[in-house]
């Protein structure tokens, strides 16, 4: 389509407009003689406005050196051009002129007789409504027909049940053009949506049969959008539709209300008709009523469906890594446990050394039973002080202490009908654990601070890298609460026990970080695995997994290589080491037992003597296996 150029607002053709947009001559038109007109408070004023933000002579507009310009009288809260203060300046079409609480618009207009483009031409709005004052809406309806009005509210009842029903977005862009179809003379709808980078497009449309499609107008969507206002136009300045045998009409009636919530912008409503049908008012002010319900349940469908999608997401990071890896018999012990536990309610204990997967059994046993749907809560009894934890595991009320400006639910009552799961439940205050059993006793207890008993329907898993027998026996725990924790138990093997697994766990652990990382990898060297078999993992499975992660950030092939590997699964003794790594053990040796000879054995000493901390000193002596030979002859 070829646009034609624009108007020059000096040829004789011209003609000049002041649209009152906004303030107390909204929606009036004012044609500028060359004369030029003047705008003040005063009632001397070609554009008088009651409005005491004005000067009695605020600023005038007119033709000077060939050019409409504008010019402020010195007002005290000056004169404004498309949001910028000015004193003296040129215009342009479509500039807008913002004087006190009044904005109006510069119009230039082509020769009547000159036909307007269909699409993309700046349009003249005769009426103009922001959404939030349509005449529906206000506390007092003012219409100025009872039958019009009650005609109006019984459809836009209608059409707000309606909306409430539809379940999709799709379903609501339908649904929304088909209800207003009716109450309205329209012959052609749209529907208009803002896309996340701003950008506006037609996802819905409908026509009368015979019609042709929906030529909307960017220029009058645009102002709609960004002004939140509904655009009423009709009659001379309007878009020109063609008939069927494609010869130009007279000029349409057009409908523009935006959706808006919040003052935001989400779409638009795009309607047209032919002359003997025009819009009216009543129209634009039902239209924008009927935009204002839309945009809610829009609003509100497109919420849902970013719940339902972060739901999705939370729930799969929850049960997408829980896989148990590792075939071997230990393992398919601990499986079977997990499968019968399970299908039951029963308080489980799991214990361990740390970094075995407490917690990964933990979740196995909730995600594969009845309450796989509720709330899994997991709370690091040993991460926090007694108050703290106190007050994390039973809540507290307002004003129980210092700083608790509100009520807090503990986690035994977030996770009401789901489980809760008890990490490092040995370190446990006394006190904790008295009113820890009791709360598992009777599934009740009060808040801190609070005397309303709670009560709650949670399964117990507790875990622990102590052996509590020991500490029962020793009064460090009691032994009640140890017997109600205890009623079902597993006992994971530490890793170096089922060195059978470690292949399938680095291989496992290989994909995930891989994904992660986006880095293509084609699994494990041979002699990297060799290494990774031979280790004893005093950190277990959580050790494994953080050296596969630091292998594959620090490597650059598609294979993790032996030289990935952290230093200490490289000294290995019974590792057949390259030359080089062989080398470097043995001058390790060789140093390490020349300084222990030189201090007489003492391990104090030699750490000094090499300039390490003693600590480092009997960690490198251990991977060595330098034990033996360090010993003083007797």
């Amino acid at each position: 389509m070829v646009m034609a150029p624009p108007p020059d607002p000096q040829t004789p053709n011209a003609q000049v407009r002041l649209v009152a947009i906004s303030g107390p001559l909204s929606g009036e038109v004012f044609t500028l003689s060359p004369g030029g007109v003047r705008i003040g408070r005063d009632a001397s004023n070609d554009i008088c406005l009651p409005d005491l933000s004005l000067s009695r002579a605020h600023c005038a507009i007119g033709i000077a050196d060939g050019t409409w310009r504008i010019c402020d009288s010195q007002s005290s809260n000056g004169t404004f051009v498309n949001g910028a203060k000015v004193t003296d300046q040129p215009l342009t079409d479509r500039d807008r002129i913002t004087v006190g609480g009044s904005v109006f618009l510069f119009v230039v207009n082509r020769h009547p007789g000159t036909i307007p483009p269909l699409l993309d031409r700046p349009a003249e709005p005769a009426t103009r409504l922001p959404v939030e004052d349509t005449i529906y809406l206000r506390q007092t309806l003012e219409a100025p027909s009872a039958a019009r009005a009650e005609h109006d509210l019984r459809a836009l009842l209608q059409i707000s049940t309606a909306l409430n029903r539809v379940t999709t977005e799709a379903e609501l862009n339908g649904r929304v053009l088909e209800l207003i179809a009716g109450p309205l003379p329209a012959e052609q709808l749209a529907l208009v949506a803002v896309g996340a980078e701003g950008d506006s497009r037609i996802v819905e449309a409908r026509q009368l049969a015979g019609r042709p499609a929906v030529p909307v107008n960017q220029t009058i969507v645009t102002e709609a959008l960004e002004q939140r206002t509904g655009l009423l136009t009709g009659g001379e300045g309007s878009i020109a539709q063609p008939l069927a045998d494609g010869v130009a009409s007279a000029m349409a009636s057009v409908l523009c209300v935006p959706l808006v919530v919040r003052d935001k912008a989400l779409g638009a409503l795009y309607l047209t008709t032919n002359p003997a049908k025009a819009f009216d008012t009543d129209h634009l002010e039902f239209a924008t009523a009927v935009a204002n319900v839309a945009a809610i349940a829009l609003d509100n469908l497109r919420h849902v469906a970013w719940l339902q999608r972060e739901r999705a997401r939370l729930q799969q990071d929850l049960e997408g890594d829980q896989s148990l890896v590792g075939r071997s018999a230990a393992m398919q012990r601990v499986y079977a446990i997990v499968a019968k536990v399970a299908r039951s309610d029963a308080t489980l204990l799991i214990t361990g050394e740390t970094g075995t997967g407490k917690e990964l059994i933990a979740r196995a046993v909730h995600f594969n039973g009845a309450r796989a749907k509720r709330p899994f809560v997991a709370i690091n009894c040993a991460a926090l002080t007694e108050s703290l934890l106190e007050t994390e595991l039973f809540g507290h009320e307002r004003g129980a202490f210092t700083g608790a400006m509100t009520q807090k639910k503990g986690k035994l009552e977030v996770a009401d009908g789901g489980t809760v799961f008890l990490d490092e439940v040995g370190e446990l205050a006394p006190a904790l654990q008295s009113k820890l059993l009791r709360a598992l006793e009777v599934r009740e207890f009060e808040r801190v601070g609070g005397t309303r008993s709670v009560r709650v329907d949670i399964r117990v898993i507790s875990a622990t890298n102590r052996k509590l027998s020991d500490d029962v026996a020793a009064g460090r725990f009691r032994s009640d609460l140890y017997h109600r924790l205890h009623v079902v138990d597993i006992d994971l093997p530490p890793l170096r026990e089922r060195r059978e697994d470690i292949p399938a766990l680095a291989s496992h652990f290989v994909e995930r970080f891989a994904r992660k990382s986006a880095r293509p990898l084609r699994g494990i060297a041979a002699d990297a695995l060799k290494c990774l078999t031979a280790y004893d993992w005093p950190g277990n499975v959580r050790e494994l997994e953080n050296t596969i992660e630091r292998a594959i950030v620090l490597g650059g092939s598609e294979y993790i290589m032996r030289d990935d590997l952290p230093e200490a699964l490289l000294q290995l003794p019974d590792i057949e080491a390259p030359r080089f790594h062989g080398a470097v053990r043995q001058a390790k040796v060789d140093v390490i037992a020349e300084a222990f000879r030189e201090a007489h054995h003492s391990y104090t000493e030699a750490a000094r003597l090499l300039g390490l901390h003693p600590n480092y000193l009997h960690r490198l002596i251990r991977t060595l296996d330098m034990k033996s030979i360090l010993e003083p002859d007797r």
